[in-house]
């Protein structure tokens, strides 16, 4: 597959984007990574409603995998520990709602209400996926968190392997990094705002998302009601403080890929204080990647 550019801000507010095989935002990585409810805002005041409504319906495009994710998880981690799933039923009509209200969005117009409902169904379900992590630690021990992580993701890291192994064009996979984690984070709804803000900065050799505060992680921190990693292990960056749910995305991101790639397909620097941004980089070609994004999990650049 050969690079396939993001559709411009001249094909309109969404285009089709064959590596997807759906419509994206368009644009800029900074036109991108402006969260989706100042571009509705923005539609709405120029009278353009029929972007104002097609733009409050990706809402929940960006909101999807993170449901099925959470959803998934709240029910896997109690099979993991020997412990009775409990189906949330509440979770599900919470997500509901908000995909009705996205739906609906010109008939009501009331962009504050539609963001509501999805952050009371996040943060409900975030809070309890961290409690059962938590339990998973304290019925397994810290030392098998990445297992677990392991164990939850493993279709997420089947999927990393067959998109962004060595056989795929880096320039592409690259890309197709970055645009999306720019719109899994606004889904969390993430920043100062929670609105889901990203900041990008763009290098020569690297493109840096950075979240101020992370809307999953970064929030869990912030509650200062979950437990956090106190010893120093490949799977957490051999960083204590790090919050035991964000062991997850030095799982699938960076050291799973090294593992299996021979080469992280993000790189992490993870909050461990309640308010510290996190910040995930993309580099431009793998060969740029420094060698500390491996040491910090233990590994080697030729370990392959």
């Amino acid at each position: 597959m050969g690079l396939d550019a993001i559709p411009g801000r001249e094909a309109g507010e969404l285009a089709g984007w064959a590596p997807l095989g759906r419509a994206v935002r368009t644009g800029t990585w900074p036109q991108q990574a402006e969260a989706t409810p100042e571009r509705i805002e923005r539609a709405l005041a120029e009278g353009r409603d029929a972007d104002a409504a097609a733009l409050a319906r990706h809402l929940v495009v960006e909101a999807q995998e993170i449901h099925d994710l959470y959803a998934e998880w709240s029910l896997r981690i109690p099979a993991l520990i020997g412990r009775e799933p409990v189906p949330d039923e509440a979770f599900d009509r919470g997500f509901e709602a908000f995909c009705e209200a996205c739906r609906t969005f010109l008939v009501h117009r009331d962009l504050a209400r539609v963001l509501r409902l999805w952050s009371e169904a996040h943060d409900a379900k975030l809070d309890e996926v961290a409690r059962l992590v938590d339990e998973a630690v304290a019925v397994l021990g810290e030392e098998r968190l990445g297992e677990v992580w392991a164990d939850l993701q493993r279709d997420g890291s089947a999927f990393y392997r067959a998109t962004y192994g060595p056989d795929r064009p880096w320039a592409a996979s690259a890309q197709r990094l970055v645009q999306a984690a720019i719109e899994g984070m606004h889904g969390h709804l993430g920043g100062p705002l929670r609105r889901g803000e990203v900041t990008v900065a763009e290098h020569e050799d690297r493109i840096a998302l950075t979240f101020a505060t992370c809307g999953s992680g970064g929030r869990i921190l912030a509650g200062g009601r979950h437990g956090v990693v106190a010893g120093t292990h490949d799977f957490a960056w051999r960083t204590p403080g790090v919050c035991t749910y964000c062991v997850h995305c030095c799982v699938l991101q960076q050291l799973g890929p090294i593992d299996d790639l021979g080469y992280p397909a993000r790189v992490i620097d993870p909050p461990t204080r309640a308010g510290d941004p996190c910040t995930w980089t993309v580099y431009r070609d793998p060969a740029l990647v420094p060698d500390d994004a491996y040491t910090r999990v233990g590994r080697r650049r030729d370990a392959g």
